[in-house]
């Protein structure tokens, strides 16, 4: 049974959350990073997945789209742009965000990293519909 850590996640807005958690599933940019207590220090750059957190309360999940997470000590700070709370990742936020993805035509650099962009954060959201 992992032990108890403390975790923050904080967006340029607001800090979404602070807790002490036993364990964490973080979506660096290369793969899932899984963290424990005591663990070795690590500085990750984040992609867009899904963040799982095991609090005393139960499963927290948020939606997050780049960023850092560092674990320093038996304390880990997710730092992002953006973070949706899973409640927040509703069948209108994915229909909205598939509307924003269909309505990119362009085939241009930037019109095809913003469309793979999308892409990622849709799959992202829809794991969390179904969990």
């Amino acid at each position: 049974m992992a032990g108890p850590f403390k975790d923050s996640v904080i967006t340029p807005e607001a800090i979404l959350l602070e807790a002490t958690i036993t364990q964490a599933q973080v979506p660096a940019f290369d793969g899932l990073i899984g963290i424990l207590e005591h663990r070795a220090p690590l500085l990750a750059k984040l992609g867009t997945g899904v963040l799982r957190l095991d609090t005393a309360a139960g499963r927290q999940e948020f939606l997050v789209s780049g960023g850092y997470a560092q674990m320093k000590g038996d304390e880990l700070t997710i730092l992002t742009p953006e973070a949706l709370p899973a409640a927040q990742v509703t069948p209108q936020f994915i229909a909205a965000e598939t509307a924003k993805l269909n309505a990119i035509t362009g085939q241009d650099t930037p019109s095809l990293n913003r469309r793979t962009a999308l892409q990622s954060r849709l799959a992202a959201a829809r794991r969390i519909t179904k969990s």
